[in-house]
C-alpha cells in the first residue's frame, strides 16, 4: 500500500551535558505545533538503541511544501543552546502498510542506513523487496514504511529510513532482531563478509515510546 503525498522528517538529537531533556523535548514539540506538522513523536531512545542520540523526532507534515513554510520552528529549536549537535532525513511517501491491530502500537522504530552509492538498482530493489517482507512474518509490527531519503543532514548522506511501529518495545529486541528472517535473510545485506553487503556505514537505530502521533496518520 502506497500512502497519500505526505512528507516526513526524522531527526536524531545529541544534547549537551547540561542540557534538560524534557525542556527540550517540550520545545520541539511546540515546534512541530508552531509548525503545522500533522503529527509528530518525539521521544528518548530505550535501551538497545544505537546511534540514537538523546531524542527521536519524528514529522509528518501534508506536503513537501507545507515542510518548507514551517521548517524554521523546527530549525529555531534544533538550534537552541542545550542542543549539540543532530543529524536525519527527509523524505516522501513511500511503501507502507498496517495491520488490522494498528492503533495497538506503542513503540516506534527507525532505522535510518546508507546503501554503496555504486551498488546496481536491482540489488537495491532486492534489498528492499526484504526489507518489505519483514512484517508478514512478525505480527508485532502493527505498522511499517520503507522510504528512499530525499534531502539528509549530518555527516552520513543517508538513503534509506525503513520504518515500523511495533506492539512493545520488547518485541523491537525479541521479535524482531532475533527472528530467523532478519538473520538468515536481511542481515546479508549489512554483514561485510557477505559478498550480498550493500550497506557500508554505521547504521542508525532508534526505537522509543510512541508519544502524540496517531496510528491512523500513517
Amino acid at each position: 500500500m502506497t500512502r497519500a503525498a505526505t512528507y516526513d522528517l526524522i531527526r536524531i538529537v545529541h544534547l549537551r551535558p547540561d542540557a534538560r531533556p524534557d525542556d527540550v523535548a517540550a520545545a520541539l514539540r511546540g515546534a512541530a505545533a508552531d509548525a503545522g506538522a500533522c503529527s509528530h513523536t518525539v521521544g528518548t531512545p530505550l535501551p538497545g538503541s544505537i546511534a540514537a542520540g538523546d531524542l527521536v523526532v519524528r514529522m509528518r507534515f501534508a506536503g513537501n511544501a507545507a515542510w518548507r513554510a514551517g521548517r524554521n520552528e523546527l530549525d529555531a529549536a534544533l538550534n537552541g543552546p542545550e542542543v549539540d549537535r543532530f543529524h536525519g532525513a527527509e523524505f516522501g511517501p513511500g511503501t507502507s502498510g498496517r495491520s488490522a491491530d494498528a492503533a495497538d502500537a506503542t513503540c516506534y522504530r527507525a532505522l535510518l542506513l546508507r546503501v554503496h552509492p555504486h551498488t546496481e538498482p536491482g540489488a537495491i530493489e532486492r534489498f528492499e523487496n526484504d526489507l518489505l517482507a519483514m512484517p508478514r512474518h512478525m505480527p508485532s509490527i502493527r505498522s511499517w514504511n520503507l522510504s528512499r531519503v530525499d534531502s539528509a543532514c549530518g555527516p552520513t548522506p543517508w538513503t534509506h529510513v525503513w520504518e515500523q511501529w511495533f506492539a512493545s518495545s520488547a518485541d523491537v529486541t525479541g521479535q524482531y532482531l532475533d527472528h530467523p528472517v532478519h538473520w538468515a535473510v536481511v542481515d546479508r545485506w549489512f554483514d561485510p563478509e557477505y559478498p550480498e553487503s550493500i550497506i557500508r556505514d554505521r547504521v542508525c537505530h532508534a526505537f522509543c515510546a510512541i508519544g502524540q502521533e496517531p496510528p491512523d496518520r500513517r
